[in-house]
């Protein structure tokens, strides 16, 4: 399939353009990402997936601030910028939790940094602790936490920062398939109560068809669009389900094709 042409909307949130990527490996060019499109609608829910190493955290990193692209232009609600930094909020692939921190101290430190309301950021935060199953382990040390739970922990302090898009890495990928699957309810459960823009990493087929509005398939390294699926399907989502399992199977086969 050719390159994917990305259709300019008014109403995209977030827009990536011909973002390409290098680093060098053993004093030799090391190519990721190829001329990445992508687009994310307000409120939108969509995952990135692709083989692994192709370059899906190192384009959260670019959209984040924390590396520039080479070339290509990043635009937020319509307007060309250089980076997202101050607008978005970056959950990564660990938790991150300090451990000398108790919970509820944990994602209180976005607004002591921001040296926000400390009072009314806490009540915030202990009615999501309440909405997220953690009531009573507010005072808890990470160490103390299990890895759901610390994952939880780590959402709200993402949710607490106020940020219009999210950015999430493979936020539960370490996790058991039971504790995964309670996850993806309370990322839904929060989604529907705060509809931020969300761009979110995943190796997991049926994660992203359970929790994405769209999907962009990326191939192998350097990578780039090789198809952008629509999940038209009302949630929750059951992986049985026939519409399900043949978005499964489409999705499957972009993956495996060259």
């Amino acid at each position: 399939m050719g390159k994917i042409k990305l259709m300019h909307h008014v109403s995209s949130h977030l827009q990536l353009s011909q973002i390409s990527k290098s680093f060098v490996r053993d004093g030799l060019p090391l190519p990721v990402l190829d001329k990445i499109d992508l687009e994310v609608q307000h409120g939108e829910l969509v995952a990135l997936i692709g083989p692994s190493g192709c370059g899906k955290t190192t384009l959260l990193h670019i959209i984040a601030g924390l590396i520039p692209p080479d070339s290509g232009t990043i635009f937020l609600n319509g307007s060309r910028v250089s980076d997202c930094r101050h607008h978005v909020a970056y959950m990564q692939q660990k938790d991150l939790l300090l451990p000398w921190r108790t919970a509820l101290k944990n994602t209180l430190l976005g607004s002591e940094i921001a040296q926000e309301d400390l009072a009314q950021a806490e009540a915030h935060a202990e009615q999501l602790f309440a909405e997220f199953g953690l009531a009573g382990f507010e005072a808890v040390y990470p160490a103390h936490l299990s890895a759901g739970m610390r994952q939880r922990v780590a959402l709200i302090r993402t949710l607490l920062a106020r940020r219009e898009i999210l950015l999430l890495d493979e936020p539960f990928g370490a996790l058991d398939a039971l504790t995964r699957a309670e996850l993806h309810d309370w990322l839904l459960k929060a989604h529907q109560k705060f509809p931020q823009t969300t761009l979110f990493v995943t190796h997991d087929v049926e994660e992203a068809l359970k929790l994405a509005d769209r999907v962009y398939v990326l191939s192998e390294r350097p990578a780039h669009v090789k198809t952008v699926l629509t999940v038209a399907l009302a949630r929750p989502r059951d992986p049985t389900d026939a519409d399900f399992v043949a978005l499964k199977a489409e999705m499957l086969r972009w993956l495996r094709s060259p």
